[in-house]
């Protein structure tokens, strides 16, 4: 599975949930690194209601994660 689509954009989906990951943990006032957008992606993705929504997040963890390497 690829991250892009055909055209090579990310997908909207991917680019709201790196946000609302983003958002959050600026929200706390901490400094925001890679590994800690990627971690709290993943928890979400592991509470996620639907399967469409938790493929969604995991693809951001992997974008993340090959961003990190």
């Amino acid at each position: 599975m690829l991250l892009a689509d055909e055209q090579g954009k990310i997908p909207e989906e991917i680019h709201a949930a790196i946000g609302y990951a983003v958002s959050l943990l600026l929200d706390s006032g901490k400094p925001v690194y890679m590994h800690d957008i990627a971690a709290l992606l993943q928890q979400h993705a592991e509470r996620a209601a639907s399967e469409a929504h938790r493929q969604h997040l995991l693809r951001a963890v992997r974008l993340i994660a090959g961003k990190m390497n």
